[in-house]
């Protein structure tokens, strides 16, 4: 059975330099030095540069998610992937859209370094070895649980169960070897039969007491191509922002309203500055994505004009189903 380990750096990989500081640089072999591998099972290491997760970008993710998908076409059995955890979760979305729902591509991470004793890193690769060998599709395979890589998202800076599937919640649970399978996802696969050129600009523009367009008025300003506004509860945000988005979509701005909240959906309801006033003035609503994957969805809508309009795409991520 020949497995692929696509390292990427992140915690996973880091060890103390002499500043004390952590950086990544550990490979696939020494990311699996500590982990007891089945003989049948035959890893092959992939090392990309390794970098923590916080300085990588949406193009580099789409470069990782194409190589897996390439991994899978070429005939691997699965595809693990390391990243850190501080943007795994707009790795696993865009992972989640650019391959087959059913594809066996594990992502996974840890908590604490290579070098402490107590690192949840071979834990954590055993799991994703189990799952993968378990066909478990698209997923986060962290502490024992496996999250639909779709639904993703990170709930805790330090604990070793940092990560939540919000309403989806899990969809295999991992003791060992033994994987029970819970789910499946419905969502994704999006663009597993295209291959994304460069991603535009998207920003995200956070709402909160008081907050005016000044922001806003800067994407539009240094050429955001879209701006996903993080706003209030349903998707409301403050009487000043309307103009401003009436403005943007004029410029030919994509406006996308997700909600700081974090779950629900988000829909134009409130005038005063709400949501009803946004949709008015152009803006469109990302159902329930939270606006890291708003801006992925957003970014990948943005890259492909000729499958449609962005808003409609975008509305096909967040409600699945096919084109």
């Amino acid at each position: 059975m020949r497995v692929a380990v696509v390292a990427t750096g992140g915690t996973i990989a880091s060890r103390r330099d002499a500043r004390g500081d952590l950086v990544p640089v550990d490979g696939a072999a020494e990311l699996f030095a500590t982990v007891p591998v089945d003989p049948q099972i035959q890893l092959e290491h992939v090392d990309l540069p390794p970098v923590p997760s916080f300085a990588t970008h949406l193009d580099d993710m789409v470069a990782v998610a194409l190589r897996a998908r390439s991994l899978i076409e070429d005939g691997c059995a699965g595809v693990i992937i390391t990243h850190g955890t501080d943007s795994m979760e707009e790795m696993a979305f865009i992972a989640a859209h650019l391959l087959p729902l059913d594809a066996p591509v594990v992502l996974t991470g840890s908590q604490r370094p290579a070098d402490d004793p107590q690192s949840d890193a071979p834990a954590n690769l055993r799991d994703a070895l189990a799952a993968v060998r378990a066909r478990i599709p698209v997923c986060v395979v962290m502490d024992g649980i496996a999250i639909a890589a779709v639904e993703a998202r990170k709930v805790h800076t330090s604990a070793p169960h940092a990560f939540s599937g919000g309403a989806g919640g899990a969809i295999a649970l991992i003791d060992g070897e033994q994987v029970v399978a819970l789910a499946r996802p419905l969502r994704g696969g999006t663009y597993a039969d295209v291959t994304p050129g460069p991603l535009p600009r998207v920003d995200v523009v956070a709402m909160g007491a008081g907050t005016d367009s000044t922001h806003l008025d800067a994407s539009v300003a240094a050429g955001a191509a879209g701006v996903v506004l993080e706003a209030f509860g349903r998707g409301n945000a403050a009487p000043p922002m309307v103009e401003s988005v009436a403005h943007a979509v004029d410029q030919g701005v994509e406006v996308l309203v997700s909600s700081r909240v974090g779950a629900g959906l988000v829909m134009p309801l409130y005038g005063g500055g709400g949501g009803a006033d946004l949709a008015r003035a152009g803006a469109q609503f990302a159902g329930d994505l939270t606006p890291s994957r708003a801006r992925v969805a957003l970014s990948l809508a943005l890259a492909h004009p000729e499958l449609g309009p962005a808003a409609k795409q975008v509305e096909q991520i967040w409600r699945g189903g096919t084109r």
